[in-house]
């Protein structure tokens, strides 16, 4: 992903006036001061029709009109906190009448990164932060960061997630693109199984344990090299582990800033495993996480 753009510089945060949207907003809005970049607060508002389908006509029209206000007052409230705190920082706010996870990918198209709240974070999950988080992390034209309350460390290093496919080059990319402007650490980390090795491992003379150790520490070396070369400012701890990469990765993310990962890892089997590794995280992660696609 040569996907660090210098044309799209702006932080996008998605906000639908619940504690958790406004906490992913007031961490966008520090992560967009630290990477000197503008914020945009976006919130959206369903048009009645979208939902009630033929019933649309019941709806008074103060009804909607009231609702667009709300949605107005929820950004606009958002971008006075952020000032609050961030009096240098550049913010600009919309309430855009579409579903929420549209007007995320409509306004990807010239951001740099998009910020949205984790899923499930009450017994009731909020219209913005539902099932739109993950249908925006799937579809999104940039990086998108599912925020989760985690350590406030500036110095926490920037986990990253690898499997060698093309979408976990992209998160290499952006992990060491942030390790760099954060001048934190990185913690690069592999994750094997004997599922991943194929199925030669059952055959006799197969390879051991101790040996595809090796072999799986070569190929993380491998995928780090070039970007190493690229940013010599930024140290690299190197975490390779037997097991499931999930579970690697939320241990991990305990002493992490941000855990960068692919949406899909290789092949039909990896990239299923790859894709609900990103989807486990963004429910059980210890800080926020961040989910690049190969574009």
């Amino acid at each position: 992903m040569a996907m660090v753009l210098a044309h799209h510089q702006k932080i996008v945060v998605g906000v639908d006036g619940s504690p958790n949207s406004i906490s992913a907003a007031l961490w966008a809005a520090t992560l967009a001061e630290r990477l000197k970049a503008p914020l945009h607060i976006a919130g959206a508002v369903q048009h009645p029709a979208f939902y009630l389908g033929e019933s649309a006509s019941v709806v008074p029209l103060d009804i909607w009109d009231e609702q667009r206000r709300a949605a107005e007052r929820i950004v606009t409230d958002v971008a006075t906190s952020v000032l609050a705190r961030h009096p240098h920082s550049v913010v600009t706010t919309s309430v855009e009448e579409m579903p929420a996870c549209s007007m995320m990918v409509e306004l990807s198209r010239t951001a740099r990164m998009l910020v949205v709240g984790n899923p499930g974070s009450g017994p009731i999950v909020s219209a913005l932060f539902g099932s739109t988080a993950q249908r925006t992390s799937t579809t999104a034209w940039c990086p998108v960061i599912v925020w989760r309350e985690g350590i406030d460390a500036v110095d926490a290093p920037i986990l990253v997630g690898i499997d060698g496919s093309a979408t976990s080059e992209a998160a290499v990319e952006q992990a060491f693109d942030l390790a760099s402007r954060f001048d934190v650490p990185m913690i690069a980390a592999h994750a094997w199984s004997s599922l991943s090795q194929g199925a030669a491992l059952s055959l006799p003379g197969s390879p051991d344990d101790s040996e595809i150790e090796r072999e799986q520490q070569l190929l993380l070396s491998e995928c780090l090299a070039g970007w190493s070369e690229k940013y010599p400012d930024v140290t690299v701890e190197h975490v390779v582990q037997q097991g499931n990469p999930a579970h690697l990765l939320i241990e991990q993310s305990k002493r992490a800033g941000i855990v960068v990962v692919g949406s899909h890892g290789r092949g039909i089997v990896a990239s299923a495993l790859f894709g609900s590794t990103s989807n486990n995280l963004t429910r059980h992660a210890h800080c926020p996480v961040m989910i690049c696609r190969d574009r």
